[in-house]
């Protein structure tokens, strides 16, 4: 029921959940991203970085070169547009082949089989995307647009939106405030995949696969609200946002420090599955591993199912009334922005040959010709919408 629901900022589990006091968030690690420059202390973290994607799917990143002023500030200027006028914010309507705009709540279905979920998320959700990457897109008129040559298609992260179709809301700075705030996480990005395909192995960044992954990564800016008025209710099927895996590589999550998201850790020999509450941390963004890490890797990296359950206005929010700063006009909601990225958009996403006829790892699930991240962000929008691309 709804009161034990809500240990969100504890380490042990509800009786929902399974009770596994024996797994704490504390566990997760907190990869310190200062130690990056030197060669000595940067494969300390390639290590922590291996285990935390074996093992949980996600960790935490702290000094990690976006400035925290701007991490307010790109709260605020999303609570803004959540406040403009419905008819505002419906003339943005989403456009799926873009992956842009905005989408109201109940709209989306995240949690695709329908088993647990029995209503739409109650999130609202803008969308901004690097979509100048998309490479033939099928335009509302039926235009296509011509496919770029590859040397043209690079982003400039002090400019990540340029040649992109976005919307752009009324809101004083929307703009400027996102392109700041998206250029720093995908500056971000580049360090942790290079992290990661030291993690693989894959060393020389001129190898032909390495290339191809990390050349040009897709990024998708998605500001959400989750309504404090609206509260989640797992017992009826009701969640903030359903249990659902990312798709692409990194998810890069700076939340305003409310609670609510969880993820799921398997069964093991000594425990049930269990949903681990995973809280806001002061100075870090939480990071966690999509679908596309766990194609490269033939699951040996998890793409960690994760969900979001939002608590009621009863109060079990004050502890962390703090955490929003004075100046801000943000009501008592939950606010979160993910950045999700993608491995370069025509690099085709499959388990890289170490990963392959090994007795000690499960058997190849990734049929072949490996889709390109475009191909499989189309099928998955196209799945959990309804709608195809």
């Amino acid at each position: 029921g709804d009161d034990n629901d809500h240990d969100d900022n504890t380490t042990t589990m509800t009786k929902e959940n399974g009770n596994s006091g024996n797994i704490s968030w504390d566990a997760v690690p907190v990869i310190d991203l200062a130690k990056a420059t030197n060669p000595e202390s940067r494969s300390e973290i390639v290590q922590e970085l291996d285990q935390a994607l074996r093992q949980y799917g996600f960790f935490y990143v702290c000094h990690h070169g976006i400035d925290e002023a701007l991490i307010q500030e790109q709260f605020d200027i999303a609570s803004q547009l959540f406040d403009l006028p419905l008819a505002e914010k419906q003339s943005m309507p989403f456009q799926g082949n873009l992956d842009i705009g905005y989408i109201g709540t109940g709209v989306q279905t995240l949690d695709p089989n329908g088993e647990v979920q029995f209503t739409g998320d109650t999130k609202e959700q803008f969308m901004m995307t690097t979509n100048k990457l998309i490479t033939v897109t099928k335009l509302e008129d039926g235009a296509g647009t011509q496919t770029p040559k590859q040397d043209e298609l690079l982003v400039d992260p002090d400019n990540v939106f340029e040649g992109s179709q976005n919307y752009k809301p009324k809101v004083p700075r929307h703009e400027q405030v996102t392109s700041g705030y998206a250029g720093a996480a995908y500056k971000l990005n580049l360090l942790l995949n290079s992290l990661l395909f030291e993690a693989l192995g894959l060393t020389d960044v001129n190898d032909q696969n390495r290339y191809e992954l990390e050349h040009n990564p897709f990024i998708v800016l998605k500001q959400m609200k989750y309504a404090s008025d609206n509260p989640s209710d797992p017992a009826q099927g009701k969640f903030g946002a359903g249990a659902h895996c990312d798709w692409g590589s990194f998810t890069i999550l700076c939340t305003d420090g409310k609670p609510g998201l969880q993820i799921q850790m398997p069964a093991t020999a000594e425990q049930e599955e269990t949903w681990l509450p995973v809280p806001h941390k002061s100075g870090c963004l939480i990071i966690n591993s999509g679908d596309q890490i766990a194609q490269l890797t033939n699951d040996y990296y998890r793409s960690a199912l994760h969900r979001v359950v939002i608590g009621g206005t009863k109060g079990e929010d004050e502890p962390f009334a703090d955490i929003t700063p004075k100046s801000s006009t943000r009501d008592n909601s939950r606010f979160s922005t993910a950045i999700f990225t993608y491995f370069g958009m025509q690099a085709r996403v499959g388990p890289l040959p170490q990963f392959l006829n090994q007795p000690d790892l499960p058997r190849e699930k990734y049929p072949t010709p490996y889709r390109t991240s475009q191909e499989y962000f189309h099928f998955k929008l196209k799945e959990s919408t309804g709608k195809a691309y």
